[in-house]
């Protein structure tokens, strides 16, 4: 596969990871990033100045979004999990405040 092809493919798997995210199908990033890995690498073999620039720069800009979206995936993770923590300790101390007799 020349470098053409495999940018356009990479380019091609970057839209669907895309839409992965956009529909929430977090586990479908992984199998789609292995898929599109190889056509990274061969697309970026050689010097950028050799392959379409424009081509290129989508890409890149495409991966950015990528990363981006992960990013906030992974703090919206994260602040959903400092909440449930805050409500379990909330549900904890109110059992143990409800069990002191009074």
């Amino acid at each position: 596969m020349n470098q053409q092809n495999a940018l356009a493919q990479a380019i091609v798997l970057t839209d669907q990871i895309l839409e992965v995210l956009e529909d929430g199908e977090f586990d479908r990033v992984r199998e789609l990033e292995a898929i599109r890995d190889p056509y990274i690498k061969q697309a970026f073999i050689d010097s950028i100045e050799e392959i379409d620039l424009i081509k290129a720069q989508h890409l890149k800009n495409l991966n950015q979004q990528v990363v981006d979206k992960l990013n906030l995936f992974r703090q919206q993770v994260m602040q959903q999990q400092a909440r449930l923590r805050t409500a379990t300790k909330a549900a904890h101390a109110y059992r143990s405040n409800d069990s002191v007799p009074k």
